[in-house]
């Protein structure tokens, strides 16, 4: 092979090799451009979409749950909520004291055969005012109680009547009763023992 020749190659094998080179750089350019863009997208997808983790989501979902309120369908709000109006005016019993147990207490307008009768509303006036009280006494002794009747605005008491309960009494029933009651408002009965362990209360209207 001539030196002329021998040029000839060793450009065209320069231009090959120069050609190469700029290729695989083209190609690493393109592919580093494809690298970015991709991360790019992915980024810009990232502060565009605010998805929250799923545990996070969970958390929410289940926070809404537990704080929605369980209504009925057709229920009207707040309904759930209200106190059934006889609650207010509903007796109050106590533990036994020494084996004497107060098991019902009811303030009535008069008693017929030795049972409440009326309601737990009265008029000022319409005197005599009845505490119906039914006892159980296992004890063998005799105790003594006491009725009165305060008036839960001004704390006034009227009444103070003395009851004997028998020994050994499964069911013992009595009554107290008072004509002193001179001011309309909320009044209660109480029952308790003479040494002043309440035994029960039962709270009522004087309408003026």
């Amino acid at each position: 092979m001539t030196g002329i020749e021998n040029s000839r190659w060793v450009a065209v094998s320069a231009l090959g090799a120069a050609m190469f080179a700029i290729g695989f750089s083209f190609a690493g350019v393109a592919c580093n451009t494809r690298d970015v863009s991709v991360r790019e997208v992915a980024a810009r997808s990232a502060d565009s979409v605010s998805v929250p983790p799923p545990a996070a989501s969970l958390g929410s979902v289940a926070r809404v749950v537990n704080s929605a309120p369980s209504v009925l369908p057709g229920a009207p709000v707040g309904s759930a909520s209200a106190a059934p109006s006889s609650d207010k005016l509903a007796p109050e019993l106590k533990a036994a004291s020494d084996g004497l147990k107060l098991k019902r207490i009811v303030v009535a307008h008069e008693i017929e055969n030795r049972e409440p009768v009326g309601s737990d509303e009265f008029a000022l006036g319409s005197a005599p005012v009845y505490a119906f009280v039914e006892f159980e006494n296992v004890s063998h002794e005799a105790r003594s109680v006491r009725v009165m009747f305060q008036n839960q605005d001004t704390k006034a008491t009227v009444g103070h009547v003395k009851l004997t309960v028998p020994g050994a009494a499964e069911r013992f029933r009595t009554w107290g009763n008072t004509r002193l009651i001179k001011d309309p408002g909320h009044w209660v009965a109480v029952v308790s023992t003479t040494d002043g362990v309440e035994l029960g209360r039962a709270p009522f209207e004087v309408k003026g």
